[in-house]
């Protein structure tokens, strides 16, 4: 027989954590990297100056070159002032709120694969799309289409035939992607709950399976479906989990 092995897509939510490290920075995305991720999780946010940037929220919070605490309102700041702050108090250069390319640059040169959650949703969906063909990203990237649905996936698709989509079970039904050739080989639909029913549901749309949100409690109940992706939180240690995961194999 066969060596075990994972088969399954892990992607770090915002990265991983540990002392000193903030999620969504560089250095969260290369402590994922080491921890063998397969995929990094990340958002999508356009700055005053038109710098797409990663950052969860529409305000970023961090702290001046003194320490003090400070906020700015993205698409009212420059990225030149956002990129001044520091996400850890006294945190070094990696603790900075870092571009999409810079994220990108990352992933390629790791091998990684990356999943843009699309904040703004149509508004910069192409000039995403073109910056992750041009850091060489084609077929490696998924985007959180959060509700932009068909249009957001005909869009992108027009500039990576080979990209993927994930989203919640009422955006990606069979009626909703009906207009999207090969949907089931692009879509995933994500999803916390793993009661049989949800599960079910979520089948019957022929989307692919991405269970989020796991930890070392409810992962053996989630990996009962086989999902096709397994998404961790930054405070989860994915690598540990998909290993015990292994090991429980045949009893899960």
């Amino acid at each position: 027989m066969k060596r075990l092995q994972k088969t399954w897509i892990s992607s770090a939510h915002q990265g991983f954590v540990t002392d000193g490290v903030h999620s969504n920075t560089l250095a969260a995305y290369r402590l994922a990297a080491e921890k063998g991720a397969d995929m990094i999780e990340t958002d999508e946010r356009t700055t005053r100056d038109g710098v797409i940037i990663a950052n969860h929220d529409p305000i970023v919070k961090g702290f001046d070159k003194n320490g003090e605490a400070v906020e700015y309102v993205i698409a009212e700041t420059d990225y030149a002032d956002i990129a001044r702050l520091r996400l850890v108090r006294n945190g070094d250069l990696e603790s900075r709120v870092p571009t999409l390319r810079e994220i990108l640059h990352l992933t390629y040169f790791t091998g990684m694969c990356v999943n843009i959650d699309l904040k703004e949703g149509l508004a910069h969906a192409a000039e995403v799309a073109h910056m992750a063909v041009e850091c060489g990203m084609r077929g490696r990237t998924v985007y959180a289409t959060n509700g932009s649905g068909a249009a957001a996936i005909n869009l992108i698709l027009g500039i990576d035939p080979d990209a993927r989509f994930i989203d919640t079970k009422a955006n990606f039904t069979r009626e909703k992607l009906a207009g999207v050739k090969d949907y089931p080989s692009k879509c995933f639909v994500y999803t916390g709950d793993f009661s049989d029913g949800n599960i079910a549901e979520i089948r019957e749309s022929g989307c692919m399976l991405a269970a989020i949100s796991l930890n070392a409690q409810n992962a053996p109940d989630a990996f009962r479906h086989h999902p096709d992706m397994a998404e961790y939180p930054h405070t989860s240690d994915f690598e540990a989990i998909d290993r015990d995961i292994l090991s429980k194999w045949p009893a899960l």
